[in-house]
């Protein structure tokens, strides 16, 4: 009789068990994630937006007529100019990454005065001139940048840029005085507006802060080479005479820009992003 209970007990306790298991086995696991896609177009895709200032500057001057007699240039003034630009680049890692930028430069004073001497049939003549006009320009760069790894959410960076630069110069006048052995008199000359088109390269350096996984601030600095630019034909105030445009050439600027990029993606914001991992939930038994 005490045997028939031990096996009833038992048969008992492993008819638990395998319900226990059965109803173990009656959860199913939670569905897998969707996929996620990673590098495609739009993940690392930004916008860009930026506004500075820049010491512009004429490294050389020519005009045909005063070449012709031998004369030169002297007294370069430099000057400021505000820009603004849009652009739009692609990130394709946490290293590297390019964009297109296209930017207005607003007009700034340029300035230089030059010194000749010929002969007149006359005489020998000695002249001098002052020019003063405006400088504005279109910018449109292709840059690829470096970043050089992220700390308390900061990020430095150096790059370089080419492209090609419309500088144009307006509101041209050519002030002079002769001296002809006797009485100085003064000349006038004005030139309509001149537009040329050339290469235009660029080096920068700066740095960048991660407000959240979408903004991006950066302060910088930029050497910009914008190429040639010049007016059109001077032409006398006072006698039916006209001369050569005035060419500036090498011109370039010395920027300090901010800006901010608004990232379509997931960038690491103050490194990487933690990502969730399934952990199943732990396995009660019932007996």
């Amino acid at each position: 009789m005490g045997s028939l209970k031990t096996f009833a007990l038992a048969g008992a306790l492993a008819l638990g068990a395998s319900a226990a298991t059965a109803a173990d086995l009656a959860y199913a696991p939670p569905p897998p994630e969707p996929p996620v896609l990673r590098g495609t177009i739009n993940s690392g895709f930004y916008l860009r937006g930026d506004i500075g200032v820049g010491e512009t500057r004429v490294r050389k001057y020519h005009q045909q007529d005063v070449a012709a007699v031998g004369g030169s240039f002297f007294g370069e003034t430099d000057n400021f100019s505000v820009f603004a630009g849009i652009g739009a680049g692609y990130r394709f890692s946490n290293w590297f990454r390019v964009d297109v930028t296209g930017e207005y430069r607003g007009s700034s004073t340029i300035g230089v005065s030059d010194s000749l001497s010929y002969n007149n049939g006359f005489g020998i003549v000695q002249q001098t001139n002052t020019y003063k006009g405006n400088l504005s320009s279109m910018v449109t760069l292709f840059n690829a940048y470096v970043d050089l790894g992220t700390w308390n959410c900061l990020t430095p960076y150096i790059g370089g840029g080419i492209g090609y630069a419309s500088n144009r110069i307006s509101g041209l006048t050519d002030q002079g005085i002769v001296f002809a052995g006797g009485p100085s008199s003064a000349t006038l000359g004005t030139a309509g507006n001149g537009t040329k088109s050339n290469v235009a390269w660029a080096l920068m350096a700066g740095v960048g802060y991660e407000v959240n996984k979408n903004l991006t601030l950066e302060v910088g600095y930029r050497y910009l080479n914008l190429g040639e630019g010049q007016s059109g034909y001077i032409r006398n105030a006072f006698l039916p005479q006209t001369y050569a445009p005035l060419k500036a050439k090498e011109i370039e600027s010395h920027d300090i820009k901010i800006g901010m990029r608004w990232n379509f993606g997931e960038p690491d914001c103050c490194g990487p992003v933690e990502r969730p991992i399934y952990a199943p939930a732990p396995t009660v038994r019932k007996y």
